[in-house]
């Protein structure tokens, strides 16, 4: 028998399952590690996580959204959304108008106070990410590198 070379590469299993499983470690490590840290941060800007998501929406928004559509992308019921919304409202975070083809329906915008609130919680979750990769080898982020980049492509808007 012929012994093993050190640069053999392992055969990697890239099945559905093996990897949405070795990703599922990988997220449930960063959330682990990170969210004290933003879990923090949230308590002392004193909203809820609702509040958190909301303004994650309307961040990524390229006009403004009415409550229904922030309900329903949310997967969360109007009334809740509606709540949410009221306290990002009186804290300046979120301005709400009338929509001029439905006086009926409200449409959200983010402030610029509560884009600095939601780019707060993105750059701790960033750096949370950016000493995760700084931690690893030159091969492991390589590695990554090579696996990331067209997925990243492909998912920036």
């Amino acid at each position: 028998m012929q012994a093993s070379s050190s640069t053999e590469v392992p055969t990697i299993d890239a099945s559905a399952e093996a990897v949405a499983s070795d990703l599922g470690v990988l997220m449930k490590h960063m959330f682990r590690t990170t969210n004290r840290e933003i879990f923090s941060a949230v308590e002392e800007a004193g909203i809820t996580f609702t509040q958190v998501k909301c303004l994650g929406i309307l961040d990524e928004a390229a006009a403004p959204i009415a409550i229904g559509a922030l309900s329903e992308t949310l997967g969360l019921s109007v009334p809740a959304i509606s709540r949410a919304v009221d306290g990002l409202v009186q804290r300046g975070e979120v301005k709400r108008t009338e929509d001029a083809r439905d006086r009926r329906s409200k449409l959200l915008t983010l402030t610029a106070k509560g884009r600095r609130t939601f780019e707060r919680f993105a750059a701790l979750r960033f750096a949370g990410l950016k000493r995760f990769v700084a931690g690893m080898s030159d091969e492991e982020r390589e590695a990554l590198a090579t696996g990331l980049r067209p997925l990243a492509r492909r998912l920036s808007p």
